[in-house]
């Protein structure tokens, strides 16, 4: 059995990139033990290289170790005899991570001085040690004992480093809708992005959504009816700069990071006028639809700038992803949702498109977005096989009203 050992951030993502990851490798995993409250998990995996593999993607795990002994007190631990491992002359360190209390270094040495039976003869090496040994300690609120302990080498550390590579305040080109970019790599992991896939964005932006695409080695595609962000030009959002430079654009950002061999372009259209052809050609399209807030939603098929329905939109994008994903191939997209009102009812539906995760960012007290992953499930057969709401599409046209208003919601 592994203990994963999550981040403290987006707590709602992190079981379905977990499990998204592992389907990606081919892995099957049971999943003993998790919960949004806590960043551990227990998992059974078929080996360490199914670990290893999915700690190679997620920027949601912190680390992950093989369980020699679960405690429910760190005495249970100084007293335990670990009768299956073979004593070796390895050079070794042993660390300890604790959740829910602040543990002195003095009190950390404490602990690894007083496990008795642990049969290692090698030298401590601190440095570059052959095998890390953790102890994971979970805390009660209130509680000064560690009601949970956990024991056994590490597997490995996760690629989560990775977000600072590519933070936007170090991003060479940015604009108001910049997807943030931890989500940005949950997206595209929770989309199975992988090298040589196409991916599309029909609503790019300044292409925050295709960068992780691209650092993934996947080709990469986006739209979008604004042509100066497209082009960086006009004003920029950064501060201390008043326009744009030449070099600030989705392909500037490309360049900066050393991906733009997978960028192949952006173009300026919208993405419901049949400018690319219905057939399957997309492994995965990702993206970020305009619902209101800091930018306008979009009337399908007129060029103009035109506020419209919500509700419209969103079904439009189910009816391209179906028309122009490969069979098996992910539609991920953000949904605004009224917190109070929200069903699953609400939620577009398509014949050809199964919901495979569905998860929650609270943006204020009275609304949220859902992070949706939708698989394709089989070709179009019919031409009634088209998108619909079950609920009262009404309800999305509520959300920017909502979310700007200050007084109580009325029924």
């Amino acid at each position: 059995m592994y203990l994963i050992v999550f981040a403290q951030s987006f707590c709602t993502f992190r079981l379905p990139e977990l499990l998204s990851l592992c389907e990606m490798f081919g892995s099957h995993v049971e999943v003993v033990y998790y919960s949004n409250t806590s960043p551990f998990c227990l998992l059974n995996a078929g080996g360490d290289d199914v670990i290893k593999e999915v700690l190679e993607r997620s920027v949601l795990i912190l680390f992950a170790v093989k369980i020699w002994g679960h405690f429910s007190s760190r005495r249970e631990l100084y007293e335990y005899k670990f009768p299956d491992i073979t004593p070796n002359n390895d050079t070794f360190n042993i660390l300890l991570h604790a959740f829910g209390r602040k543990v002195s270094l003095k009190e950390k040495i404490d602990v690894i001085e007083n496990i008795k039976y642990l049969p290692l003869s090698g030298c401590v090496d601190c440095k570059a040690p052959h095998t890390v040994y953790y102890i994971c300690e979970l805390y009660k609120k209130g509680n000064p004992e560690a009601t949970e302990v956990y024991f056994g080498p590490l597997i490995g550390y996760s690629t989560r480093n990775t977000i600072k590579d590519f933070s936007l305040k170090k991003r060479l080109y940015i604009g108001r809708t910049s997807m943030d970019t931890e989500l940005s790599f949950i997206m595209n992991n929770l989309g199975k992005v992988r090298k040589g896939d196409l991916i599309y964005d029909p609503f790019v932006g300044t292409g925050s959504l295709l960068i992780p695409a691209s650092h993934y080695g996947a080709f990469t595609l986006g739209a979008d009816l604004d042509i100066k962000t497209l082009k960086g030009w006009g004003k920029s959002t950064k501060k201390n700069e008043e326009f744009y430079r030449p070099e600030q654009s989705i392909l500037g950002n490309m360049k900066f990071y050393g991906i733009d061999r997978n960028y192949i372009g952006a173009i300026s259209a919208n993405f419901a006028v049949d400018l690319i052809r219905d057939a399957p050609l997309f492994d995965a399209i990702i993206t970020d639809p305009p619902y209101g807030i800091r930018e306008a939603a979009l009337r399908p098929g007129k060029a103009e700038h035109n506020q419209f329905s919500l509700s419209v939109q969103f079904k439009e994008l189910l009816n391209f992803a179906a028309k122009t994903l490969v069979v098996n191939g992910r539609l991920v997209y953000w949904l605004p949702v009224i917190r109070e009102l929200y069903n699953d009812s609400f939620l577009p539906q398509h014949p050809c498109l199964q919901i495979t995760s569905n998860s929650e960012q609270i943006l204020n007290t009275k609304t949220s977005r859902r992070l949706l992953v939708m698989r394709k499930c089989r070709g179009i057969t019919e031409t009634t096989d088209q998108s619909y709401v079950s609920g009262d599409e009404h309800y999305l046209e509520q959300f920017r009203d909502v979310y700007f208003s200050s007084k109580e919601l009325l029924s």
